[in-house]
């Protein structure tokens, strides 16, 4: 569909993409577009500009939905998250929630996970919130493509019990094995990143990350300097930093953590969570990484470091383990998801090469080429070759 007056070419192709091809907007739905007033002032986390609500909001009504928006100011504090009851009978009352929010997600906050299946609400999480990065190549590279990339990177992880090792240029050498759930609406036949589309009532937008990974008998040494910023603002620390943190790890358990400060700090916060959600705060089971090949975006782009450290970590990339894999429960409830952030892996699944050197081998796949070439004119596969 033709965009509309005002709204510049390049935000047209992203918006057509989220609104047709992820959200699959239709006439007559209730679309609730969700967005914070501390992001429009620049004072909190939800970086979000009045431009890309407008022209969003334009780009829904054209399709002939209903798009009502809601601006909240919601504090984000530190285990004490909400899902404001207002937000909630809002969502449970559209057809989509457009989720301008950083700090309203559907990883770490269970009752908003919960209500969100419940209502038969669909949930797409809107990254690319501000003028600047709706008008990126990350937001312009095809959805279907990035998709495509998620799907074939799935293809190693089919199979229980199938070894693996990982390592990386800054000292890391694990050794496990791959553990296909049965549980968590596994589909049988279905490809592994497929389960969310199919199972959930929730998708990215931009495409992220292929979804979690369940490994068992994890032996070895990680080393990491970065993480998803979502919890280095709680933790204390930056998103980035100088002196990478080493993990020990012995029959998929954290033995010991160590390195400069970001070391310490990650420590005690983990020793705080295991009051709130017990001893598997120190397990070290799970890994996966991002998919989309352009998620990076310059400094006029977007200036604010939290928000680039969380598109950075969709890059194909990065990939990352989880520090604990507490689930929520009734006095906490939130899923811990600190992630330990590597962009340099090679990694072997059986005799298969997944990552070599911090290239997603799922980039050469045949089925994600053809994809990229319906698009000449779009965002692709820069540099794919190696």
């Amino acid at each position: 569909m033709a965009g509309l007056m005002g709204i510049p070419k390049a935000a047209q192709i992203s918006l057509n993409d989220l609104i047709d091809n992820c959200a699959e907007i239709k006439p007559g739905m209730e679309v609730l577009l969700l967005a914070h007033r501390d992001g429009l002032a620049g004072t909190g986390p939800n970086i979000v500009d009045e431009d890309a609500v407008a022209w969003t909001t334009s780009m829904v009504e054209a399709r002939g939905a209903n798009c009502t928006v809601m601006w909240i100011e919601e504090p984000d504090i530190v285990h004490h998250w909400r899902y404001p009851p207002v937000v909630k009978g809002a969502a449970g009352a559209a057809d989509i929630l457009l989720n301008f929010s950083s700090t309203l997600t559907n990883e770490e906050i269970e009752e908003f996970r919960m209500h969100m299946r419940s209502a038969d609400t669909w949930n797409v999480r809107v990254f690319a919130t501000t003028a600047p990065l709706l008008m990126s190549r990350w937001a312009q590279t095809p959805y279907e493509l990035v998709s495509m990339i998620r799907h074939c990177a799935s293809k190693p992880f089919m199979q229980d019990n199938t070894p693996f090792i990982m390592t990386d240029p800054n000292g890391t050498h694990l050794e496990g094995k791959v553990v296909v759930p049965t549980a968590r609406g596994r589909i049988p036949g279905v490809p592994y990143g497929r389960w969310r589309r199919e199972t959930g009532r929730y998708v990215p937008w931009p495409e992220w990350v292929h979804t979690q990974i369940r490994c068992q008998d994890v032996n070895g040494i990680y080393r990491f300097d970065r993480m998803l910023s979502w919890w280095s603002v709680h933790i204390g620390i930056d998103p980035v930093w100088q002196e990478p943190v080493t993990v020990e790890v012995k029959d998929s358990r954290i033995v010991s953590i160590s390195g400069g400060p970001e070391a310490a700090k990650i420590k005690a916060f983990l020793q705080e969570l295991e009051g709130k959600v017990g001893d598997k705060i120190w397990a070290f089971d799970t890994f996966h990484f991002g998919v989309h090949p352009n998620a990076k975006v310059s400094l006029s782009e977007c200036s604010d470091e939290i928000k680039r450290r969380v598109i950075d970590h969709s890059n194909s990339c990065n990939l990352h383990w989880h520090l604990g894999s507490a689930p929520a429960n009734d006095s906490y409830p939130y899923w811990v998801h600190i992630t330990a952030d590597i962009r340099h892996a090679t990694l072997k699944v059986g005799d298969t090469l997944v990552y070599d050197n911090g290239y997603l081998c799922a980039l050469d796949d045949p089925e994600v080429i053809a994809v990229a070439q319906k698009y000449p004119d779009r965002p692709g596969l820069p540099g794919h070759q190696k």
